[in-house]
């Protein structure tokens, strides 16, 4: 009882501060994405404290007839969007499990695009883009601490991330595993580098610096690398070091560098047969992880063959595949852990489609918003240009994540990728 009258309290406080500043109530939504952790129910429909928000939001913004539904219809990514709802609604009538289902619809489809919609009608210049940048360095920043703290007093991480002196091996922070730390970290820690050196003429921090902004960016990027790398989560390690690397090859006064680092790279890999043997176990799917990770795909695509079509729909897999399960000496994962048969799984070849045609598009529109000057790319360029350049990178890191995990079934995640979305679009149609 005592629960329910402080999220009421919190409720009210937050509808408030939505009804007087709603593009702030939108920063607070991501600065608070983790929030989904905290869950409850409402007349008996589970719920997070992160739809709650959303909601919140978006019933104060009807009221106030401050959402632009002409801007939602003309939006770039909208036939895309509406595939993508029919495909996850198809989904839930295919699922053999309705209940968890409709509640993966309603967290994983219906809030995050009415969100990613809410964006496009709360955020009417560009300069207000940059909010929702410091909102996820936020994030960032108390995440980390939280991790840092729990690697120092041992506070808060299961049993089967402890070495045997019970030390921690791997930092989990506010969440229950570590790999949900590189998932949400890495496109964000992408965008901090990208924007790293970039000169705000017009800033919405107005009483801070460049030199200051530029050393809580540097904080921000060190501190999210540095938890995901304790969290040991590879998937994203790797993913922000390949895309860290582009960039510097993209940036006229780094390029030397990055060959340089290349060059010394390979030269430490042909010297050490240790770190090459680890590297290539890594990089082949030789070690534990990889060996998993086969066998649930090898699994899926027997799945997959018979159920071509729907898939196993939303929430499905971990019923659908028991038939095919003989790897009993494996447990059965939520989804496959590789991006494409997460979505062919959740979502049948409807939904595959319909997220291929909105990646094309976001990538066209960046590639497109940059023209040919990527080769001569440097932080002289003009923000919308740059951020187009940090958008295509910060997409690229989580398909190579994408490629051994799952970075959208999750509440956090898929709010995320809408946001992502969401400012890769506002940012070619809105004004300085």
């Amino acid at each position: 009882m005592l629960t329910y009258f402080i999220l009421l309290i919190a409720a009210a406080i937050f509808a408030a501060f939505a009804y007087y500043r709603p593009l702030f109530a939108l920063y607070a939504i991501v600065a608070l994405l983790p929030t989904y952790l905290i869950r409850f129910s409402l007349f008996g429909i589970p719920m997070t404290w992160l739809e709650a928000m959303i909601i919140i939001l978006a019933i104060i913004l009807l009221i106030k007839k401050k959402i632009d539904f002409n801007k939602i219809r003309q939006d770039y990514f909208f036939w895309p969007i509406i595939a993508i709802l029919v495909a996850a609604t198809l989904a839930v009538f295919v699922s053999p499990d309705k209940l968890h289902a409709l509640g993966a619809w309603k967290a994983y489809f219906i809030e995050p695009i009415i969100f990613y919609w809410l964006m496009l009608s709360v955020i009417l210049v560009r300069r207000q883009l940059e909010g929702l940048f410091w909102a996820l360095g936020l994030s960032v920043i108390y995440l980390g601490l939280s991790a840092i703290l729990q690697k120092i007093f041992v506070v808060g991480v299961p049993q089967a991330f402890l070495t045997a002196s019970g030390a921690v091996n791997r930092v989990v922070s506010v969440f229950g595993y570590p790999n949900a730390l590189g998932l949400f970290l890495g496109p964000i820690v992408v965008v901090f580098l990208g924007f790293l050196f970039y000169k705000n003429p017009d800033p919405l921090m107005l009483y801070s610096t460049n030199a200051q902004r530029f050393w809580l960016k540097l904080c921000i990027v060190a501190l999210g690398f540095w938890t995901i790398v304790n969290a040991q989560s590879e998937g994203a390690i790797l993913a922000v070091l390949i895309v860290g690397w582009l960039m510097l090859l993209f940036m006229k006064k780094t390029r030397t560098l990055a060959l340089i680092l290349l060059g010394l790279s390979a030269i430490l890999l042909i010297a050490n047969s240790g770190l090459r043997d680890f590297i290539f176990s890594k990089i082949f799917l030789q070690d534990w992880s990889g060996q998993v990770r086969l066998a649930i795909w090898s699994e899926t695509w027997t799945m997959l063959k018979a159920h071509w079509f729907f898939g196993a729909g939303l929430a499905g897999y971990p019923i659908a595949i028991i038939p095919y399960h003989t790897n009993i000496w494996m447990e059965i994962f939520p989804y496959p852990h590789t991006m494409l048969f997460n979505f062919w799984s959740e979502l049948g070849l409807v939904g595959v489609a319909a997220f291929i045609w909105l990646g094309v598009k976001y990538f066209w529109l960046n590639i497109k918003n940059l023209f040919s000057i990527c080769c001569g790319y440097s932080y002289g360029l003009p923000f919308n240009k740059l951020a187009s350049f940090v958008f295509i990178l910060a997409g690229l890191e989580i398909i190579i994540h994408g490629l051994v995990d799952v970075p959208y079934f999750k509440n956090d995640l898929s709010v995320l990728f809408w946001l992502l979305i969401g400012v890769a679009s506002l940012n070619v149609k809105l004004k300085k």
